[in-house]
């Protein structure tokens, strides 16, 4: 005899739910009051500009502008840069040229007439030096050809000497005409002995023996000169 299997009186238990290794899922965040945050923004700027206005509106621009707390500008800085100087190179293949300028004549200037009085003066000359009647300082005879004394004579090289006796008088007139022309005179000749000088500039001189001689080693001469033919 088959036997009739009775029905369950419970429901056949569920079976358990798989667990899972991972970690659990969060539930959803609200995110309302992040939004809420970004949409009060506009709100606060608007604020902010009301009171930068009313503060400028009342205190002005200068006072912000002019601040203490304001950074100080500061000023534009300028840099200049000197060009390199080029090297430059000397040229040692020529000697360098000079050119040296001529001694400035002391030759008076020709003017007024031949007979006028151009200088008076006194002249000390001692043994192997001479001058000239235009520069009257005396030099080395061989720098000096004009009037010098060697051995016992005043020499002439280049002037001519006209000697004048004690009678004849010793002006311009004498020493332009008289024509005992001679090249030299005596240093044993005595004080107020007198002879005349022309010399090849043309000045014309009488020269005085006034001093000196060839025991004092040397002599004195006075010379009058005139402007001559020059």
């Amino acid at each position: 005899m088959t036997t009739t299997p009775e029905p369950p009186t419970q429901p056949p238990a569920q079976p358990p739910a798989p667990t899972s290794t991972s970690a659990p899922t969060s539930a959803p965040t609200d995110d309302a009051p992040r939004r809420r945050r970004f949409s009060d923004a506009p709100a606060w700027i608007s604020a902010a500009t009301g009171v930068a206005g009313l503060l400028l509106g009342f205190l002005g621009l200068p006072v912000f502008v002019h601040s203490p707390t304001a950074a100080p500008k500061t000023a534009p800085t300028v840099v200049t840069t000197t060009p390199a100087a080029e090297p430059t190179t000397a040229d040692v293949s020529a000697p360098p040229t000079t050119t040296t300028a001529p001694p400035p004549s002391t030759t008076p200037t020709p003017t007024g007439n031949p007979s006028d009085v151009y200088k008076i003066h006194t002249v000390d000359l001692t043994e192997d030096y001479g001058f000239a009647l235009d520069k009257l300082r005396p030099v080395s005879r061989d720098d000096q050809k004009e009037i010098y004394w060697y051995s016992s004579w005043l020499n002439t090289d280049t002037a001519q000497f006209v000697a004048l006796d004690r009678k004849e008088p010793g002006t311009y007139e004498t020493c332009s005409t008289v024509t005992r022309f001679t090249d030299r005179f005596s240093v044993w000749s005595n004080v107020g002995d007198r002879f005349c000088i022309i010399a090849p500039t043309g000045l014309i001189a009488l020269a005085e023996l006034t001093g000196g001689g060839r025991d004092a080693g040397f002599v004195r001469l006075k010379l009058t000169i005139w402007r001559g033919t020059y």
